[in-house]
């Protein structure tokens, strides 16, 4: 209600059928893709509050199991596979199902779906999804979640060759420069284009091993090395 008020320039504590009819007069306007626009935003200042608070709570101290007791978010944590979208779609929440950025779109009857009236204004109306993975979803937000998935397919298949192309035409301008043993970055003619690789010299796939959390990560695998070394000489 606190967005139909923001986004409608309306008193919170207005009756069903005012906000009724301010959301058809924006669904209905010539200038209604400016009014709903507005609605979205404040629909999504509101959830976005909401959905980081309740993630907040759940993840990680809310687990049942935390890390490294839990499986999932071992191979979350250890790189293996997945990220924290997905751990929080499983264990939180799916959140705000979104169509090119856009809450879901009403329909000419001013409803997102079927199973909602016109104009209504809870936000699982709207494609808000409650549920998560792990205890299941209602068959209304299996549907938002299957707009936005077939949503998802479609981009893959038209943008892959886009940035499929872009990013061969990088890798055949670049492909000539090495770094050399005097750490400059040079082309095939022997054209200086760094002193110092990425000005740091620093390989960015390591460089995240550099920061403290990770130093005792770091010497444990150094002792781990070495002791691995000397049974090796035993043997």
């Amino acid at each position: 209600m606190n967005a139909i008020a923001e986004a409608f320039q309306i008193p919170v504590d207005s009756d069903d059928v005012m906000v009724e009819s301010k959301f058809r007069e924006a669904h209905t306007a010539r200038d209604n893709d400016f009014m709903m626009k507005q609605l979205d935003a404040a629909y999504k200042s509101q959830i976005d509050s909401l959905n980081n608070q309740i993630t907040q709570i759940c993840m990680p101290k809310g687990l049942v199991k935390s890390f490294p007791s839990n499986n999932l978010q071992m191979m979350i944590q250890t790189g293996a596979k997945g990220g924290s979208v997905n751990a929080i779609q499983i264990s939180c929440l799916l959140g705000q199902i979104e169509l090119e950025g856009r809450r879901i779109p009403l329909m000419m009857s001013g409803r997102t779906l079927p199973s909602f009236r016109p104009y209504e204004t809870q936000p699982r109306a709207g494609g808000f999804v409650t549920g998560r993975f792990l205890s299941g979803i209602r068959p209304q937000e299996f549907f938002f979640h299957c707009m936005a998935g077939r949503e998802g397919l479609i981009d893959t298949a038209v943008k892959t060759s886009r940035s499929g192309y872009l990013q061969r035409c990088l890798i055949k301008h670049l492909e000539g420069l090495i770094v050399n043993y005097d750490l400059t970055v040079r082309d095939s003619e022997g054209s200086v284009i760094q002193w110092l690789y990425g000005e740091d010299g620093l390989d960015i796939l390591k460089s995240q091993s550099l920061k403290k959390p990770f130093f005792p990560t770091i010497l444990n695998n150094r002792e781990a090395l070495k002791a691995s070394k000397d049974e090796i000489k035993k043997l």
